[in-house]
């Protein structure tokens, strides 16, 4: 009986150990796979991103464009339903007050605050 204990328990936390290695060695290789890397540019990589940029300028002139669409009847033919939108009003003073109780109030009140004597507290 000891002997069985004994061998369940080392079983177990031999699984243990596996499991929480491989779940572990799983996790850093997940974060790894993340990681953003970021080259420090020399005097030759910068070079070579120059040419790049330049090779993509000269692709994007060497592009033409029809701008035939824009004498096709089909285009001219199309209407503008423009909508003028006319100004609203402007928004609420405190847009968390009630509807209606809105309005800026401009009372002023006026509060009687004792003020302390020297050495004695205010009750």
């Amino acid at each position: 009986m000891k002997q069985s204990k004994k061998t369940f328990f080392i079983a177990f936390f031999s699984v243990f150990a596996v499991i929480s290695t491989v779940f572990v060695l799983g996790r850093t290789t997940m974060a790894q796979e993340n990681q953003i890397t970021v080259e420090r540019s020399s005097f030759g990589s910068s070079m070579e991103t120059a040419e790049q940029i330049l090779s993509l300028l000269q692709e994007l002139n060497a592009l033409q464009l029809d701008d035939s669409i824009f004498t096709d009847p089909m285009f001219l033919s199309l209407k503008d339903f423009h909508i003028d939108l006319t100004e609203e009003p402007k928004q609420r003073s405190n847009p968390f007050a009630p509807i209606g109780q809105d309005a800026v109030i401009t009372e002023s009140v006026e509060a009687n605050v004792p003020v302390p004597e020297e050495g004695r507290p205010i009750i």
